[in-house]
């Protein structure tokens, strides 16, 4: 947006698209920067046990806490052991530098896209779609694993586009390090370009195409390998098969999340990825079709002017990637869960793609207001106004509400182990930093390993949260050495039951024990004294020498 496209690419591009970046990104974000407990919801169950890298004392050796460190690839783990040992650096607090940091390597990696498909006016338009798209910061928010596949998928294509085999090797093995599925989509993608390059007439492939790149790709393999093989050597895999997915209530929509069945390919492919386009998640349904509405007369306009032809012949990298990805997506559909979730394979690149060709049409179709003095600076104003609006809080959860009981919770001895709603759980883990028994974001039906062994503590904590006999709540507590249990009052009404107190295949059990005659235990205080950290909330004390005997 910064000049024509035929002049050359300048180093002021790409430290403004990095300002313009960053300023999108420190606004957006705002609360979560400001704040320890705005946070992405998955940091709850991957980041907490990473704080004993800066108090030993934290989270003594459990279950949960072994089973999120195994679930977090090498390469992430030892990016935050760096910033805590290196820099003193909070978990939670590197998270959101390393997020800003993610989102400004996609922005960088789509001006070069652009810039290497047609000049910096392209680059721009593409750099803009980082802003603008809410799919991009949703799943980089958190600074998790996931949050380097789009960055990293952006960057491989990039290498690929430039035809730099070096490049694709280094991000391929970066990769593997951090997203193993995405080194597994980008490898497959490339080697398919290899081996139809042998097969025609065209040029050779970037990559793979020297000896050393069949010891990179067989690195990133041994990686992947790796990980997948640890997990199960530890117990807590292999991944759930299609019979396991069709028969498991836990998969369903009224589970732990909904993988079965498998959506219609439709849903992944355009009415997912189009939300992130028109204004579905601000508004709704309706302003959303609208905004598609008043936005595609614009993208045909562009689209009619843009130079496909010319485009084309640079885009061959981008065919393949959408070729391999779609067949890799069919492949993971017809045996999941084995390649993990499938539209993890298809999702990142279709997001991509469509982010180009909006770029592309936008770019011809504003081509005209371009060549008035001063509209492109304007534009880049107006992307990066709109960007911060529409990103504000996305990808982000406020749970500054409790900050009251997790501070009662940090005055507990670190041993101290905690019980109560799972779904309360998680916070207790990454806010109050205390063991517990059993989380909601931990229970992963799908690792069939750790789900033998989450079933019955989620099952065990359930019934000694909604028990009306005391002697449950003790025979639990002295089961697990629970010392205190968080008891949220409302979680005891018959509007909860109502709402789903946990999911399936719990729930029609917990409504069954919460329709017994008498009152709940745990809100007896003769038996369970209690504190009241904040409203509405209890610190039950259920150690054995706390309250009356049974």
């Amino acid at each position: 947006m910064t000049g024509l496209s035929d002049r050359p690419i300048r180093r002021s591009d790409w430290l403004l698209v990095s300002l313009c970046t960053l300023v999108v990104y420190a606004v957006a974000h705002r609360l979560g920067l400001a704040s320890p407990y705005v946070v992405n919801d998955d940091v709850r169950q991957q980041l907490f046990w990473m704080a004993r890298w800066l108090d030993p004392a934290l989270y003594p050796p459990d279950f949960l806490s072994a089973y999120a460190a195994a679930y977090v690839p090498a390469g992430v783990k030892a990016l935050y052991f760096a910033a805590a040992a290196g820099f003193g650096l909070d978990p939670i607090v590197f998270s959101k530098l390393l997020t800003g940091g993610l989102f400004l390597v996609l922005a960088l990696a789509l001006f070069g896209l652009g810039a290497t498909l047609e000049g910096p006016v392209l680059g721009w338009f593409a750099a803009s779609m980082a802003w603008l798209m809410p799919y991009f910061l949703k799943n980089i928010s958190g600074g998790l694993s996931r949050g380097f596949a789009g960055p990293l998928l952006a960057l491989f294509l990039l290498a690929w586009m430039r035809r730099s085999g070096r490049g694709m090797a280094w991000v391929l093995l970066l990769e593997a390090a951090v997203i193993p599925y995405i080194a597994i989509l980008c490898a497959g993608c490339a080697c398919l370009d290899a081996l139809l390059a042998r097969l025609t007439d065209r040029p050779a492939a970037p990559f793979p195409s020297r000896p050393v790149h069949g010891l990179v790709l067989a690195a990133a393999g041994m990686a992947v390998y790796a990980m997948n093989q640890s997990m199960t050597a530890q117990g807590y895999g292999p991944l759930v098969g299609r019979a396991a997915l069709a028969a498991g209530a836990e998969f369903t929509a009224a589970g732990r999340l909904e993988l079965f069945p498998l959506p219609n390919p439709f849903f992944d492919l355009i009415y997912w990825p189009f939300e992130s386009i028109g204004l579905f998640l601000e508004w709704g349904l309706v302003p959303g079709i609208v905004s598609l509405i008043v936005l595609a007369p614009i993208l045909v306009f562009g689209a009619r002017r843009a130079p496909w032809r010319d485009l084309a012949a640079k885009a061959r990298p981008a065919a393949m990637l959408l070729a391999g990805s779609l067949g890799l997506y069919l492949l993971a559909r017809a045996i999941a869960l084995v390649l993990f979730v499938p539209d993890r394979y298809i999702s990142y690149t279709i997001n991509l793609l469509y982010a180009l060709a909006l770029a592309v049409c936008l770019r011809h179709a504003l081509a005209g207001l371009l060549a008035r003095r001063g509209m492109a600076a304007a534009l880049v104003l107006a992307a990066v106004a709109l960007g911060s609006w529409r990103l504000t809080g996305v990808g982000l959860y406020d749970y500054r509400v409790d900050a009251p009981l997790f501070a009662a919770l940090a005055a507990l001895p670190k041993d101290a182990v905690l019980a109560g709603n799972a779904k309360d759980m998680d916070n207790v883990l990454t806010f109050g930093r205390r063991n517990v028994v059993a989380s909601f974001e931990l229970a992963h039906p799908w690792s069939v390993g750790a789900w033998k062994v989450m079933l019955p503590r989620l099952a065990h904590q359930a019934e000694a949260y909604y028990a009306k006999d005391a002697s449950v709540v003790r025979e639990f507590a002295r089961a697990y050495g629970v010392s205190y249990m968080v008891v949220r009052e409302a979680d005891l009404t018959p509007a909860a039951m109502t709402r789903g107190p946990l999911f399936a295949p719990f729930d029609a059990h917990i409504r069954e024990l919460a329709g017994q005659p008498g009152n709940f235990a745990l809100l007896d205080g003769a038996n369970f004294p209690y504190t009241s950290p904040e409203p509405g909330v209890r610190l039950v004390d259920v150690r054995p020498d706390a309250g009356t005997p049974p």
